[in-house]
């Protein structure tokens, strides 16, 4: 169902939770769609633990997208309180229909959400008549009386909720006991408080391999809902809340506890509303710089669970590629300046080289793994494009080296370019940065209008190139000395077009998004 929500938004949710965080109600809403389609806090979470570890976003503004996600999860409890009796089974027949007949990838999606629904259906039926034996079970019904205890019921929900991995799951299994009518609200309360903590699991063995920063959105969510257990925890000992909740859906249990949930989280909310920053701040205490400077991963970690998972993976790889990016775009501009000064900068290049080879097996990989599971038309665009732009990024990295090669020959055999060429080099260098500058304007402002000085600089580089080709052979005519760094010359005129070319295929594949 959750996939279905996601193929139906069209792959744009990574792009709701980066862009819409600047102000605080606007990043809790986007947290709270997000969570409420993709039908999953701990998956938003975690997608958040990785835009922070690549300094997409900064930890301050993943506090209110954590606030309306723990809000956004509810929403699958109302789901499964609804009561449809014998239309589930239709509405997953439909849905399969529409994914297996229909040639349309929303009307896909569409049938996706259909059969999910249905299933949940289904299964909260299926559960409800399968535990009702436990019903004259004397170690169910003792485990159910201590739930009135507040330790033990927040501890139950907490290692019950941990161990599925879903806060929707283990409140799945209490909606389908309260069908049953083994259990009534008074008995969940402090389970359902348990189930918050429970959840945060996930992200926390997220970002176990992440930085400090993404140690520390795991953190201020575990906090989020300590808060939420602490403030409920007090409340429900002083007041009658269960008579508040029997009162939302008169002699309707199941619709009860979705009400709970999300009342309880909701008030959390707006308790941490104004208290924001300072469990952010709080974050940073619990988990102190070290003085040590953030570092991106130098290779594409894969998402668990890849066909669950698909926005998370292109949203990563995304990020992967504009890392890549960054450290070509440096080898090149180090290349360029080895030349012009005359040093050698080779073992700084090709230790770069590693990372971008490192990052080029992992992109490939996690991309090859994408398109072969069930992503849509869109997606399927995005992955080929970021495939296409993976291998120009390798390609260009490779002659970055190349350049500080030529560098590294010129120290050793104590040979120089005259100084007419290494006005050229400069002026070929000059177009060469500027193309790079543009990509990386183009992929910050989504201005494609770019593409056309982009190319216009390639024709000015290429012309270039042919000119001082044949410049470098009167040279050497006219000067003997001149035919080794000639040759040297001439291969590094073809490495600098053969760069332009790929800065032109990296910005047609950018323009085609």
């Amino acid at each position: 169902m959750g996939n279905g929500f996601k193929h139906f938004a069209g792959g744009k949710l990574q792009d709701t939770l980066e862009r819409l965080t600047k102000k605080p109600f606007v990043a809790m809403m986007a947290g709270l769609l997000v969570t409420a389609l993709i039908q999953s806090s701990s998956a938003t979470t975690s997608m958040l633990v990785s835009f922070v570890d690549a300094g997409i976003m900064k930890v301050s503004q993943t506090v209110y997208v954590i606030l309306g996600s723990n809000i956004g999860t509810t929403i699958t409890g109302h789901l499964m309180a609804l009561d449809v009796g014998l239309i589930a089974p239709i509405m997953a027949f439909i849905g399969v229909c529409l994914i297996m007949f229909v040639k349309n990838d929303k009307l896909n999606a569409f049938g996706e959400i259909l059969m999910g629904l249905g299933f949940v259906f289904i299964g909260m039926e299926m559960m409800s008549s399968g535990l009702a034996p436990l019903g004259d079970s004397e170690f169910f019904l003792s485990i159910i009386s201590n739930l009135h205890n507040p330790l033990f019921g927040i501890l139950a929900g907490l290692i019950v909720t941990a161990i599925v991995q879903s806060s929707s799951a283990s409140l799945g299994i209490i909606q389908s006991l309260a069908k049953g009518g083994l259990v009534s609200i008074k008995d969940v309360m402090f389970f359902n408080l348990g189930q918050n903590i429970g959840t945060c699991t996930t992200a926390l063995l997220a970002s176990l391999s992440f930085n400090r920063d993404a140690k520390r959105v795991s953190i201020i969510n575990i906090v989020f809902n300590l808060v939420n257990a602490a403030l409920f925890t007090i409340l429900y000992l002083l007041f009658p809340f269960e008579l508040f909740y029997e009162s939302l859906a008169p002699s309707n249990v199941v619709a009860q506890i979705a009400l709970m949930h999300t009342f309880t989280n909701v008030v959390t909310s707006i308790v941490c509303f104004p208290i924001a920053n300072f469990l952010a701040k709080l974050a940073y205490i619990i988990i102190p710089d070290q003085g040590s400077e953030k570092t991106l991963q130098p290779e594409v970690k894969q998402a668990s669970n890849i066909e669950n998972n698909q926005v998370f993976n292109i949203y990563a790889i995304n990020v992967e590629i504009n890392h890549m990016l960054d450290i070509v775009s440096e080898n090149i501009k180090k290349g360029f300046d080895s030349l012009l000064e005359h040093y050698s900068a080779i073992d700084y290049i090709e230790n770069n080289e590693k990372v971008v080879n490192q990052i080029n097996e992992g992109i490939s990989n996690n991309l090859m793994l994408l398109m072969a599971s069930d992503i849509n038309m869109e997606e399927s665009k995005q992955a080929a494009k970021m495939f296409s732009i993976n291998i120009d990024l390798e390609r260009m990295s490779d002659h970055s080296v190349n350049i500080g090669e030529y560098s590294k020959e010129l120290i050793e055999k104590d040979l120089s370019f005259s100084i007419q060429a290494y006005d050229e080099i400069y002026e070929l260098s000059t177009y060469i940065l500027n193309n790079l500058d543009l990509i990386i304007y183009m992929i910050d402002s989504s201005d494609y209008d770019v593409i056309e000085t982009i190319n216009n600089n390639e024709s000015i580089i290429d012309d270039l190139c042919k000119k001082y080709r044949d410049i470098e052979i009167q040279r050497m005519k006219d000067n003997n000395q001149e035919s080794e760094t000639g040759i040297i010359y001439s291969e590094l005129l073809i490495d600098i077009e053969r760069i332009g070319d790929h800065i032109v295929n990296i910005a047609e594949s950018l323009y085609k998004n």
